[in-house]
This record gives structure tokens, C-alpha cells and sequence, in this order.
């Protein structure tokens, strides 16, 4: 990597961090524990799907950075235990996507379906510290991660359907 890669994606990842405060403050929008919008995911998506010189492999790190970065600043264990067994889902969940479907349009299937791995990820996670009874808000949260997964997808395709001279920049950083 280059240092403007390198530079850039630090970048992603303390906006990803950013948001993650940010939804961190905002009340519960639905009365099901556990859940959260998913604000995070928006620049680790738009990482992925960005094409040129950017691989999977610079998505992980930017998530990662994201994730210990998040429980360093909380300064939760628990919470490093569910955003590691979450995003590890999460990631793979949208890699194995970006794998099929390259195009634009893919960042749809991807958003969404590793919003479900997320919430599968951490209920698993949960499931070891407490019981195997928090499956019952599996359904759920699945339910509520379609359509905060379409949220963060069409916000991501928005910006990537319109390449414009930055966005080129951005995707031949090396």
C-alpha cells in the first residue's frame, strides 16, 4: 500500500468509527435489544465496492481497525467478543457477494445479507455469554437488518453510480 492508500482508509476506518459513536448515541429506534442501524458498515461496503485497486483485503483491515478501535474507546470486552463474531460474519458475508456480483447493483445483496450475518455473528456470541434463548430475537433482528441493510446498500450505491473525478481518484489509489 501507499501512503495515500494507506492514509485513505485510516480515513475509512475513523469514519466508520465516527459513525459507530454517533449511533451509539442515538436512542432505540425499535424496542428489540440489541439492535442497531448499522451506520458503520456504510464506508466498510463502500470500501469494498469501489473497485480499481481496492481489494477485499483493504476492506478487512478497515474493519478491523474499526472493530478494535471501537472496543478500545468503550472500553468493553463484551462488546469487542460481539463486533469480532458480527463483523467476521459480516465480512465474509459481503466478500462472498462482491465475488459474484461485481457491478454496482451488487452493494443491494451485499448490504443486506451481511447485515444478517451481523446479527447472526452476535447473537451467536451472545449466546455463549448468556443463553441460548437470545435466538428467539433472531427473527427479528434479521427482520429489522433487511431493511437497515438496504438503507446502508442504497446510500453506498448513491454515491457509486455517479462516478465523478474524486471517486476515480479515490479507486486508483494504489
Amino acid at each position: 500500500m501507499t501512503v495515500k492508500k494507506t492514509v485513505f482508509s485510516a480515513l475509512l476506518a475513523v469514519m466508520s468509527l465516527t459513525l459507530y459513536i454517533v449511533e451509539g448515541m442515538i436512542p432505540p429506534v425499535v424496542a428489540i435489544p440489541g439492535f442497531r442501524i448499522g451506520l458503520a458498515y456504510f464506508p466498510v461496503l463502500f470500501s469494498l465496492y469501489l473497485g480499481g485497486r481496492w481489494t477485499a483485503y483493504d476492506t478487512a483491515l478497515i474493519l478491523i481497525a474499526r472493530i478494535l478501535l471501537s472496543a478500545l474507546v468503550s472500553g468493553n470486552i463484551t462488546a469487542l467478543l460481539f463486533s469480532l463474531c458480527g463483523g467476521t460474519l459480516s465480512f465474509a458475508a459481503m466478500a462472498v457477494m462482491h465475488l459474484f456480483i461485481k457491478e454496482a447493483w451488487g452493494v443491494f445483496p451485499a448490504g443486506i445479507f451481511s447485515a444478517v450475518m451481523h446479527n447472526v455473528g452476535q447473537i451467536s456470541a451472545a449466546s455463549f455469554i448468556y443463553s441460548l434463548s437470545v435466538f428467539a430475537y433472531l427473527p427479528f433482528l434479521a427482520i429489522a437488518a433487511v431493511v437497515t441493510g438496504t438503507f446502508i446498500a442504497a446510500a453506498v450505491w448513491f454515491i457509486l453510480k455517479k462516478p465523478n473525478r474524486i471517486i476515480t481518484k479515490i479507486k486508483n489509489l494504489v
